[in-house]
């Protein structure tokens, strides 16, 4: 990753992060303020039931003494001089008497002159409620019933209580006592909204450089995988080109020539062993481009099972890749097997194929004199190999060549098949390579 790319990275984390802790914040914030605004209003619902039952304890029993179908001014006077305390006070902002006749409540006495002998039918809800509760609290309605409560300060509650004259007259006394929902809300949620949010602030900071620290890990995969598949495809078009290349120089002229043999062999007037030299020169012609065919085909996959005989296989490969990556007699390969019997060919695949590219790597890069290659059981379960050079070595972590992806590759390959890749290498005292693999293959899931 370049010095630019490392800052982009940063600065797209930073954004990423500090949009997400707004985003968060905010979402906080409104949940905050929404639980804050429902406890307010269940705390107004207490407050007002509690004031309300505080207020009735002291007008209820005069009021259950007077017959208010026949309320004369001087019986108003006294009710209104009872409750004059709490108007003045502003605990209660108004004050209300009504019948209940069936549906219909008929106000009967207030402390506005003006609601006494308004009508309309009574809430089927409330009448259930109050049938049910002693008390009943609601939010005061804004319609025409209700309009000389509209020009009051603020908003209210409405309580009910329900009573009976001294006629035995079924009463309802209704108070308006003012709330301030909107206030408790918002005087609750300044108190707890600093503290949250500067609890969120502190952890995005703390978060900064995990974010930071993920954000380059996943640059770094992407970079690999991308330098990987990049690697892939410019080593399919180099095996493309190498193929095509000893096709066309040895393999097709070859054949060619071969056939240009039998049909001089076809033509030619002369006697018997003249054919027969045509002949025996077209069939060693044959023979060596079959070898050459499968020799190339046991590059791509070796013909025979590898795990009945590892060692041997690999001989054979490094052999292969000497040929076709060094022009002389290139590094000694020193190969063994020991106490391993036959392996699963899968994890003999595996192993060979990190085997040929830690081959190549050493031929290509490492300039040793000596590979070492050892494959051994490191316990019942578990098959290890090593490939040790003695060459230039390098620092690691794997330098972002193009010449390491294939380790890259190899390391991913065997961790996919649940194994293990580790590398040790200093500058001038060679490299070493371990792949440890189960002997056998993970069962298939499901």
């Amino acid at each position: 990753m370049t010095v630019s790319e490392g800052r982009r990275v940063l600065w797209l984390t930073l954004a990423a992060h500090m949009l997400l802790a707004a985003v968060v914040a905010t979402a906080v914030s409104v949940l905050i303020t929404v639980g804050v605004w429902r406890y307010a209003e269940d705390d107004a619902r207490r407050s007002v039931e509690t004031t309300g039952r505080q207020v009735a304890a002291a007008v209820l029993a005069p009021m259950s003494v007077r017959n208010f179908l026949r309320l004369d001014e001087l019986a108003r006077g006294d009710l209104r001089g009872r409750i004059w305390p709490f108007l003045q006070a502003g605990t209660v902002q108004r004050v209300k008497v009504f019948q209940v006749q069936g549906a219909l409540a008929t106000v009967v006495f207030s402390d506005e002159p003006r609601a006494e002998g308004l009508s309309g039918r009574l809430d089927s809800q409330i009448a259930t409620r109050m049938a049910v509760d002693d008390v009943l609290v609601q939010p005061a309605p804004d319609d025409a019933e209700h309009r000389y409560e509209a020009g009051l300060p603020g908003s209210r509650m409405e309580v009910f209580f329900g009573f009976r004259d001294a006629d035995g007259n079924d009463m309802r006394m209704e108070l308006y006592l003012p709330v301030d929902v909107g206030a408790t809300t918002r005087q609750t949620a300044m108190v707890l909204l600093p503290t949250v949010l500067i609890g969120l602030a502190a952890i995005t900071a703390a978060g900064v450089p995990l974010s930071v620290t993920l954000a380059r890990r996943l640059q770094r995969d992407r970079a690999a995988l991308r330098a990987a598949r990049e690697y892939g495809l410019a080593a399919s078009e180099l095996a493309r080109r190498d193929l095509a290349r000893r096709l066309h120089d040895g393999i097709i002229p070859d054949l060619a020539g071969v056939g240009l043999l039998l049909q001089r062999a076809q033509l030619t007037e002369q006697p018997w062993p003249r054919h027969r030299e045509f002949l025996d020169r077209a069939q060693h012609l044959l023979a060596g481009e079959v070898r050459q065919l499968r020799s190339l085909l046991t590059e791509l996959l070796p013909a025979d099972p590898v795990g009945q005989d590892i060692e041997t296989a690999l001989r054979g490969l490094a052999v292969r890749i000497r040929e076709s990556e060094v022009p002389g007699p290139g590094p000694m390969v020193d190969i063994a097997a020991s106490g391993l019997g036959p392996l699963d060919e899968q994890r003999a695949i595996i192993l060979y194929r990190a085997a040929g590219e830690l081959l190549r790597n050493a031929f290509r890069h490492a300039h040793s004199h000596t590979v070492h290659i050892r494959v051994a059981a490191t316990d019942a379960a578990t098959v290890t190999m090593t490939v040790a050079d003695d060459g230039v070595g390098f620092t690691l972590p794997l330098p972002h060549r193009a010449g390491h992806i294939g380790l890259r590759l190899v390391q991913h390959l065997v961790e996919d098949n649940r194994g293990r890749f580790t590398m040790t290498s200093t500058p001038g005292a060679g490299t070493t390579a371990a792949v440890s693999l189960p002997r056998a293959a993970a069962p298939p899931s499901g």
